[in-house]
């Protein structure tokens, strides 16, 4: 699967406004000229953006996985918990009091907002051990956040603007800084999710079979929310509020190994969302060119029709 996602990651480099050979491609990665313009848009805008492609597309598949598992519902998305609208609010209210920020400035403020957002969802949500009120937790932090959004923005048309193309959810301002703090914030989320599975998946059995199996109810779930708050936020803050990745993803690894451990769906998911992340991205810059669809927008024309099928196979199944 690997080589699948890494065959859609050199296509990503070669195509777009402009088609690039292998070769052109071996030589801006293995000899840089920077007085070369093609070299220059491979190596300063086609790597970088190719990058985050692989880095979100694999986070927001391993969150869903989470949240699904978590909240036991097929069809929850690491948007409940919150995360996608403190993130939003966070950046709002950073470009309403200090003005015009820099793109670190913006990456750190919806980063810390994605993980308070987390923060108090959990609180909200209580000390109890029901999984099913993290979603509806998460629901309602989230539409207050929105509201918030929508007032700051109508007062202030600067945000207006810079919030308006920030919330679609691209990867045109992924930059090496930005990445280079974000990779390894979402490399941890990843990597508390793989270790926090079996446990996860214990207490998928119920709160009471899981203290039976000797698991801290309030452990487990505080373990999988981090993860959460980590892949899903770095996500954010690299392009913003991506969505349907994180519902997709996570169905299609289950499908490509039934009866997989969530560990093994957690290790599927990685490749399945990178892939879908690369090949929207190369999609919205070759379909549309010499223009551009952001991700955001591909990834809903896709997804929507995807929920649409998803949603009606379950209902046959429970008819």
């Amino acid at each position: 699967m690997w080589l699948a996602v890494s065959a859609g990651f050199v296509a990503a480099l070669c195509l777009g406004a402009q088609d690039y050979s292998p070769r052109l491609l071996w030589s801006a990665l293995a000899a840089y000229d920077p007085t070369d313009p093609a070299q220059a848009i491979i190596r300063e805008m086609r790597l970088p953006r190719a990058i985050a492609a692989l880095v979100i597309g694999a986070a927001l598949a391993v969150a869903g996985v989470v949240m699904q598992a978590m909240a036991r519902n097929p069809l929850a998305d690491p948007g409940l918990t919150g995360v996608n609208a403190g993130a939003a609010l966070a950046v709002v209210l950073g470009l309403f009091w200090l003005g015009a920020l820099p793109q670190l400035g913006i990456v750190g403020l919806a980063l810390a907002g994605a993980a308070l957002a987390t923060v108090l969802v959990r609180l909200l949500a209580g000390g109890g051990d029901n999984t099913l009120r993290l979603p509806l937790a998460g629901a309602a932090f989230a539409s207050l956040c929105m509201a918030l959004v929508a007032l700051i923005v109508l007062l202030n048309p600067e945000a207006r603007n810079i919030y308006r193309f920030w919330m679609v959810g691209s990867l045109a301002m992924a930059q090496p800084p930005a990445l280079a703090v974000l990779g390894p914030v979402a490399a941890v989320g990843i990597l508390i999710a793989a270790i926090a599975a079996r446990q996860i998946e214990a207490m998928m059995l119920g709160a009471e079979m899981g203290r039976a199996l000797g698991l801290s109810v309030g452990r487990v779930l505080g373990l999988g929310l981090a993860a959460v708050a980590l892949t899903a936020g770095a996500s954010v803050a690299i392009a913003g509020p991506v969505g349907f990745i994180g519902l997709i993803a996570p169905h299609m690894a289950r499908r490509a190994a039934r009866g997989a451990s969530l560990t093994q769906q957690v290790a599927l998911a990685c490749p399945v969302g990178a892939g879908l992340a690369v090949l929207a991205d190369l999609a919205g810059r070759w379909l549309a060119r010499p223009a551009e669809m952001q991700l955001g927008i591909v990834l809903a024309m896709i997804g929507a029709p995807a929920f649409m099928l998803l949603v009606r196979r379950m209902l046959r199944e429970t008819a």
